[in-house]
């Protein structure tokens, strides 16, 4: 057996390099999920015992049996192909893998924690079992997720000190800057409410909000102490959450002096567990806004309005279209067209004529918000309404764009029930020959996902020509909707998002419309493989 050894040394060192592949790998995931350890086992589930690189150990553990140099040799070469193969999840995916401190020092600690463990499952058998590598790497990949929750988990006291740290800097900067703070919370409309408020307030005062969804408390954290600076006025914080809890701790770091809440129904909801929760986590900014100061709410959404009923503390400012509450800001005379949208803002004091290049309702509704809270702290309406045909779309938030002849109606971005409709009222009134959706549906809805998405398919069955349902993620339930449509014939499942685009190209006409709306995360659609690249079916969809 000693000629096996110096193949067995050269298959460890394979075996390591495929080790820290798979890493990478899996740390993307749970990246996504938040470094949540229970939602990332939830994804991994048995993943890892279909990981090619576990059943290349235990074949070769077999093959030892009679052909021990033809087996080390089978495995250490299979390791290195495996390693090549798979996908680098720093460059790959939807959401590459993002390799901050946090991050690397997760990694560093899990790679430590995998050696560990393969030497002390070596060791721990018996004298002179050659075999030993071979079981020792095969136990290690059917291990590995939990080998980074260990080292997440061991990182975390850390983790926690350095955050406070942190958030001790930014506590110090916002004090010594002094801006008047606003805070956004909803369960839709968050971001584009954010920079719309804040393109509003610039051309007032110098204005700090941060650009995509940063909305986290380490988020705004990093935030505070990269980019405020002396003679910023305003300040616009964007606050999310995943539990009771999350908004009061943003509000403990940057102290709102006022607040604005979108719209609260069941985004998430099967993070929270149920509406009551969801919001009981929102009011948390009613009820850090300080006595007299202004919370704008949208009365259009009858869970943020429960939040503005209870918050006597404040002054609450409602806005809205179809509320039949007293509204400071009403929307009236709402049209859509390719160039954007033309509308009315009806306030106590006046009537205003406004237009915008963005689309959809509730992005007039947000925008409505936008406008009271401006008006609220002394901006000039006028101004505010000049601020509003300046806007520009945010990239996949109902975007409207003309390419050889076809309008791509693009609200891809994290969708919701609520988005989804207003897509389709969107496309319904643009001019098209055929109009064509391809969409996973709405996801993290708990319970309630079927038939969300059931009734979402009946929907675009009324007014699509073609749905694309891409993923299986929600297909029963499109299928169902289009039964219930008696339009069973209109639905096309794909595989991915690859699939569907090549569908469209195949299919779609001079003078048609296509309406992309959400586009769900690595997590829930199968495009590259975790442990390998595309599969010939996906690749030649790709082509």
């Amino acid at each position: 057996m000693s000629s096996v050894w110096p193949w067995t040394i050269a298959s460890v060192v394979a075996c390591a390099y495929l080790v820290w592949r798979r890493l990478l790998a899996y740390l993307r995931y749970l990246q996504q999920e938040g470094y949540e350890a229970w939602r990332f086992l939830r994804w991994t589930h048995v993943r890892s015992l279909a990981d090619p690189a576990l059943w290349l150990s235990i074949a070769a553990a077999v093959l030892f049996l009679r052909a021990p140099v033809s087996a080390t040799v089978t495995f250490g070469l299979g390791a290195v192909l495996f390693g090549i193969a798979q996908p680098d999840p720093r460059r790959t995916g939807k959401i590459p893998l993002r390799l901050t401190w946090r991050a690397t020092r997760i990694l560093a600690v899990a790679a430590i924690l995998a050696a560990a463990s393969w030497a002390l499952l070596f060791r721990a058998a018996p004298p002179g079992a050659t075999l030993a590598p071979l079981v020792a790497s095969s136990v290690l990949f059917a291990g590995l997720p939990l080998v980074l929750i260990a080292a997440n988990a061991l990182l975390a006291p850390y983790e926690h000190r350095v955050q406070h740290r942190y958030e001790v800097e930014a506590a110090a900067r916002l004090q010594a800057v002094s801006p008047l703070v606003i805070g956004i919370t909803g369960s839709y409309g968050k971001s584009s409410t954010k920079a719309m408020l804040a393109h509003i307030l610039q051309f007032d005062a110098p204005t700090l909000a941060a650009s995509g969804s940063i909305n986290t408390l380490m988020g705004v954290t990093r935030h505070i102490r990269e980019e405020l600076v002396s003679g910023h006025k305003f300040m616009i914080v964007e606050m999310g959450a995943f539990r009771p809890g999350s908004i009061r701790r943003l509000c403990q770091l940057t102290p709102p002096r006022a607040g604005l809440i979108t719209a609260v129904g069941d985004m998430h909801l099967e993070r929270f567990g149920s509406l009551d929760n969801i919001v009981k986590a929102k009011s948390e900014l009613a009820q850090a806004t300080p006595p007299g100061g202004y919370l704008a709410v949208n009365a259009d959404s009858p869970a943020a309005l429960r939040i503005a009923q209870g918050a006597t503390h404040c002054r609450v400012l409602l806005y809205g279209q179809t509320s039949t509450e007293d509204l400071v800001t009403r929307i009236e005379q709402l049209r859509f067209s390719k160039e954007g949208t033309t509308f009315a803002l009806r306030t106590k004091e006046r009537v205003y004529s406004c237009f915008t290049p963005l689309l959809g309702r509730p992005i007039i509704l947000n925008l409505a918000g936008a406008f009271t809270m401006a008006t609220a702290l002394d901006v000039d309406p006028d101004l505010a309404v000049a601020a509003m045909r300046t806007l520009k779309p945010l990239t996949n938030r109902l975007e409207v764009v003309e390419e050889g002849g076809v309008t791509w109606v693009r609200d891809a971005y994290n969708s919701n029930q609520f988005g989804f409709r207003a897509a389709l009222e969107v496309a319904a009134a643009l001019p098209a020959g055929r109009r064509f959706i391809a969409t996973p549906g709405v996801i993290e809805l708990g319970r309630e996902q079927f038939e969300v998405n059931r009734t979402l398919a009946r929907e675009a069955a009324a007014i699509c020509d073609r749905t694309l349902v891409v993923s299986d993620t929600n297909k029963s339930a499109f299928q169902a909707g289009h039964k219930d449509a008696g339009r069973d014939d209109q639905l096309v499942p794909v595989f991915n998002r690859s699939a569907a685009f090549r569908w469209l190209r195949e299919n779609v006409k001079n003078g048609d419309l296509v309406i992309l709306e959400n586009d769900l995360p690595d997590l829930y659609e199968e495009s590259s493989g975790v442990f390998w690249k595309a599969s010939k079916r996906a690749a030649a969809e790709r082509r």
